[in-house]
C-alpha cells in the first residue's frame, strides 16, 4: 500500500456562498475511510498564499482548508476514496499527491 495526501483546498467557512461545514458528514466520511485512513490530519481556515518573498500574503479561493493522508493500492484508488469528501459539499476541492518512502 501508497501513502497519499490528500488536500483540502477552497473556502469551507463563508456561510454567504453557500452550504454550510457539516461537521457529522466530515465524521462520517473518515468512518467510511476505515482502515485506508492513516492520519485523519485536520481542517484549517483563515489560511493566505505567499508567493514569494517579495510579495506579502494574499487570499486565495483555493486557499489550503486542510488534509488528511490515506493508505491505497495505487492512485486510482486514492482518488476513489477522495471522491466522497465532504469538500466538495462546500465548494471546495482536493488536490492528492502519493507520499514519498523517507527511507528513498
Amino acid at each position: 500500500m501508497e501513502r497519499y495526501l490528500i488536500v483540502y483546498r477552497g473556502s469551507t467557512v463563508d456561510e454567504s456562498e453557500g452550504p454550510q461545514h457539516n461537521p457529522e458528514r466530515w465524521a462520517a466520511w473518515f468512518d467510511a475511510l476505515g482502515a485506508a485512513l492513516v492520519d485523519r490530519g485536520s481542517l484549517a481556515h483563515n489560511s493566505v498564499e505567499v508567493p514569494s518573498r517579495l510579495r506579502g500574503p494574499k487570499l486565495n479561493s483555493t486557499s489550503l482548508s486542510g488534509y488528511c493522508v490515506i493508505a491505497a493500492a495505487d492512485f486510482n484508488e486514492a482518488v476513489r476514496l477522495a471522491e466522497e469528501c465532504p469538500v466538495f459539499d462546500e465548494k471546495g476541492s482536493v488536490e492528492i499527491a502519493r507520499l514519498r518512502d523517507p527511507a528513498s
